[in-house]
């Protein structure tokens, strides 16, 4: 299983990247900020996990910003090697392209997985050290582990379209386009569909009522299906409260995109002359 000697040589190169440290110490700065501001009103107390599900940790970064931290990992890993002719001396070794295809995405996921993890040390200090908060340690784990599972799925996406770009040029512009597209964009949209729904609006032909689509646009984004899957998690629901449908089915959704961008990319650069 030669993938593993990609995937090692692949995190290793990851890591040295200057974006990488400079946004994984943004990262790490800007969640032990908001940690360290989202205080309870004076005389009570709030738990680790209300501070981790807020709107400032939840949405304004961990949703923003983990995305960007890996299409920036992962969007040149294997257009980059290819431009450069480093892929030949790579595919000449006993490497198939499947190898490189599937050894980058667990190198990168792992590039991504390790500033992630240290990206929330920082912020535990300090709410361990900010009182009045209740730390709930597993609780805690458990959601870094499901950021970097986000952060996976969001590598897979990036090697998958580099796999299959021609050109340095073409990744950028499809990394840039798959953050705009499932974070600004995508609640840019949805909002008003949203209200369009709500008022009973949508074709009559389409065999889903309006909240059924409203549900599948959530579960489609990945960080839609991340918001689902975490939410129900820290509130001690995940599988087991009334929305159990929803939260297998974004749980699911997110093992598609860890596999199946990966899986497309494989199929357009079996074919690529290099």
């Amino acid at each position: 299983m030669t993938w593993t000697a990609v995937a090692r040589k692949d995190f290793q190169d990851a890591i040295r990247s200057r974006w990488v440290a400079g946004l994984s110490t943004l990262f790490v700065l800007l969640v032990s900020a908001a940690a360290y501001l989202v205080r309870p009103a004076p005389g009570e107390t709030i738990s680790s996990n209300a501070v981790l599900n807020s709107l400032v940790v939840r949405d304004a970064l961990v949703t923003t910003l983990v995305p960007l931290l890996a299409l920036v990992v992962a969007y040149k890993a294997v257009v980059g090697e290819r431009e450069s002719g480093s892929l030949k001396l790579l595919l000449s070794l006993p490497h198939s392209r499947a190898d490189v295809v599937f050894g980058k995405v667990a190198g990168r996921a792992a590039a991504i997985a390790a500033p992630i993890s240290v990206g929330f040390l920082l912020p535990a200090v300090v709410l361990l050290v900010a009182p009045p908060v209740n730390f709930d340690v597993v609780s805690y784990v458990g959601y870094t582990l499901l950021t970097a599972i986000l952060g996976v799925a969001f590598v897979a996406i990036a090697v998958g379209f580099s796999a299959a770009a021609s050109s340095s040029r073409r990744a950028v512009a499809g990394a840039i386009g798959i953050y705009f597209l499932f974070v600004p964009l995508w609640g840019a949209v949805r909002f008003p569909l949203q209200l369009y729904l709500g008022m009973g609006g949508g074709p009559s032909w389409l065999p889903l009522t309006g909240q059924q689509v409203l549900r599948m646009l959530r579960l489609i984004n990945p960080t839609g299906s991340f918001k689902i899957v975490s939410n129900a998690f820290l509130e001690g629901s995940l599988y087991t409260g009334g929305q159990v449908n929803m939260q297998v089915s974004a749980t699911l959704m997110l093992v598609l995109w860890i596999l199946v961008p990966p899986l497309l990319g494989l199929l357009w650069f079996r074919e690529a002359d290099l």
